[in-house]
């Protein structure tokens, strides 16, 4: 046997090794070109590790001051009415979400599916035809109280159809949050649950321990997005110019003309009661 390394020189080589994990990385080693779906800007890719995830649960919190501060996260979903949390799904409008997940939309509505479970506002036709959304592909799904929510993301994520859903949520806790993302690896989906912020730090209300793989933190400027990964941490931001023209901000809350939106299914769910 050769001699033994000194321990700088030996965790040195252990640290440069490509097969070695360490926390703050999105994966294991240097990101491949393909391991993400490209995010639109180049910016968020290297900011992802090489763009979105393919699989899993993301966690997206919006920098707004309007949530309340004293949501609790839930051990549970029980038939309680989602007007109940209307506050704390519509806190996360506006506030720069849906200029982040736009591309990623379009690009999966035209390869394949996307599921919009629970979204607080109708999407606005013209913005979504415009910036390329296949509306077809999208199935939006409009559950009745939490339980049914839980249910309808857990199905639709456990079915393999859709490699995107995009779910509102309540406040959750450990447990839930990592059902869900077994669901979604199990489906070979992404999960992605929209939060009002500002922060998505340990300790902050509505904002208990969690096992999603990324979590970034989006404020909203004029004319660009200020993204923080929070998990794994980076210590710093990057800023997304956003170029194309945006329609008035009253038409992303839902307030537009009618037609309604022609989505592939209007669902609302059933559940077995008994």
């Amino acid at each position: 046997m050769g001699e033994r390394q000194p321990k700088g020189q030996a965790l040195t080589a252990l640290l440069a090794r490509q097969d070695i994990w360490r926390g703050r990385q999105i994966q294991p080693g240097t990101a491949r070109a393909g391991d993400g779906f490209p995010s639109g800007w180049s910016e968020l890719d290297g900011l992802l590790g090489g763009g979105w995830p393919r699989e899993g649960l993301v966690e997206l919190y919006a920098d707004t001051p309007s949530a309340r501060s004293d949501r609790r996260p839930l051990d549970r979903l029980e038939r309680r009415p989602l007007l109940e949390f209307r506050d704390w799904f519509q806190a996360s409008l506006g506030h720069g979400l849906t200029d982040l997940l736009l591309p990623w939309i379009a690009a999966l509505s035209r390869a394949g599916r996307v599921a919009l479970i629970n979204p607080p506002a109708r999407p606005c036709v013209e913005r979504w035809r415009e910036e390329g959304v296949s509306l077809e592909n999208l199935l939006l799904v409009r559950p009745r109280d939490l339980r049914e929510l839980g249910w309808a993301t857990e199905e639709v994520l456990q079915a393999g159809v859709h490699p995107l859903v995009v779910s509102w949520m309540p406040p959750l806790g450990f447990a839930l949050r990592r059902r869900l993302k077994l669901a979604a690896e199990s489906g070979r989906a992404c999960l992605v649950t929209p939060y009002p912020g500002p922060s998505c730090q340990s300790g902050q209300s509505g904002n208990a321990a969690s096992p999603a793989g990324l979590q970034l933190a989006i404020r909203r400027e004029t004319d660009s997005l200020l993204v923080h990964r929070h998990k794994p941490f980076h210590p710093h931001e990057v800023r997304l110019e956003l170029t194309t023209a945006r329609p008035a901000q009253a038409a992303e809350h839902g307030r537009q003309t009618r037609p309604g939106l022609p989505l592939a299914m209007a669902l609302t769910v059933a559940v077995d009661r008994s």
